[in-house]
Formats: structure tokens, C-alpha cells, sequence
């Protein structure tokens, strides 16, 4: 059995059999580790999920910049106490909030990923699929003076790039695309989708993210040259 450019496999009898290649394999090893490790998140309680949950609530509404210690233990209905046990500092607090957010997202768009759809369907699925738990406007305003948690982004970004790259060569090597730059449909997919969750584009455009997305996608995919019409 032979494996041929264009992932077919080529039994002893000469026909020709499809291979369906799962993005999520290939990029499993390269995903951002979470700030909180399974340790870590072993020990936490009950209460300390809720209290978690409830400053993400509170971040993506209000963003985080204002808030300091005593504001959040008002918030969250919690003691100085609880807090400290998650983090030593609101600093930390922010960025662990925000990094089991980003968490969720890349989940959601990874497990929207249908293997065996066309190359520029996946893509698609990937960005809308993490769209349910966008960072809110607030927050993706306040990460503008905060060079950690704007760190911590980028870093999860860049997994986000690296994906996209992966679908769009893998849409290369399947004849499904011509040959084109993967960095760059990755770059501007990627950077469009960050940069639509600030809370000006929705109001200079009147469009929510959903649509600001799937729009971006259009004209993206749309543009990509297909092998069919080269």
C-alpha cells in the first residue's frame, strides 16, 4: 500500500482509497498549556469554579482594568481568602480568567471540525466554531495597557495561525487549492478575527461579531484560488 502526494492510498490491486487527515492530530503538540495545570486544577474547589465563572462574567461585561482586589471579593460574594487561593494577585487572577476563556474557545473551534468536509468548509467551522466564547469588548479594550494578559493572547493567537496554516496547506496538498502563501490567509484571518472584537468595529460597522466573521470568511475563502478554475 502506497501513500500518493495527494493522501490516497494505493492498495495491491491498484484502486485508489481516501485518507482523511484531522487537523487536531497534527496540531495537538503545538496547543498553549493551560496557566493552571491539572495539579492545580485538581485542588481547587467547588466554590473556587464558581467564583471563577463569575469574574468571567464580570470581565467579558465590564473588562478588568477598573476592578482591584476588594471590588472582585465585593463581585463575587467571596473573602480576600478564596481569591488568593487561585492567584496570588489580581494580575494572575486576570490571566488565569482570561486563559481558561481562550481555552474554551479553542476547544469549541477545534471540535467544530468536521475532518471529512471540504478544506475550506473546515476552515470556516474552525473560526465560527470558537465564536460562542469570543472574548467580550470590554476585555479585548482593556488588554491595551496590560502587556501580560495581551501576551497571553498573542500566544493563543498564534496556535489560532498555526491551525489555519495547517488547513490551508493540507488544502494545497489535497488539489483543493492552488498554491498560495498559508502565513498569509492565516495572518489575515486570524488578525481580522481579533481585531473585530474591539468594541468600535461593532459600532462603526452596526454588525455583530457572527456576522463580521462570516463575512471576513467570504471574501477570504471566496478569494483563495481553486484548482478547478486555475
Amino acid at each position: 500500500m502506497t501513500l500518493t502526494f495527494d493522501n490516497t492510498f494505493v492498495n495491491s490491486g491498484g484502486s485508489q482509497q481516501s485518507v482523511v487527515t484531522d487537523v487536531r492530530t497534527i496540531v495537538k503538540a503545538s496547543a498553549p498549556r493551560p496557566l493552571l495545570s491539572r495539579k492545580a486544577e485538581s485542588r481547587l474547589s467547588p466554590r473556587h469554579h464558581q467564583v471563577l465563572e463569575q469574574l468571567d462574567e464580570l470581565f467579558m461585561q465590564n473588562g478588568f482594568a477598573s476592578f482591584t482586589i476588594t471590588d472582585l471579593v465585593r463581585e463575587a460574594g467571596c473573602s480576600r481568602r478564596t481569591l488568593y487561593e487561585i492567584a496570588p494577585s489580581k494580575e494572575q487572577l486576570v490571566l488565569i480568567v482570561l486563559d481558561r476563556r481562550l481555552h474554551r474557545m479553542g476547544r469549541a473551534a477545534l471540535n467544530s471540525i468536521d475532518p471529512s468536509a471540504p478544506l475550506s468548509d473546515q476552515i470556516r467551522q474552525y473560526i465560527e466554531g470558537g465564536v460562542g466564547y469570543h472574548l467580550f469588548a470590554p476585555m479585548v479594550d482593556d488588554l491595551a495597557d496590560e502587556a501580560p494578559a495581551r501576551r497571553l493572547v498573542d500566544r493563543h493567537y498564534r496556535f489560532v495561525m498555526t491551525v489555519v496554516q495547517k488547513l490551508v496547506r493540507l488544502g494545497i496538498d489535497r488539489g483543493e487549492f492552488a498554491e498560495v502563501d498559508p502565513a498569509v490567509v492565516a495572518s489575515v484571518v486570524t488578525g481580522s478575527s481579533l481585531y473585530f472584537m474591539q468594541s468600535a468595529v461593532s459600532e462603526d460597522t452596526g454588525l455583530d461579531l457572527s456576522a463580521l466573521v462570516s463575512g471576513m470568511l467570504d471574501l477570504v475563502l471566496g478569494g483563495l484560488p481553486h484548482t478547478a478554475s486555475m
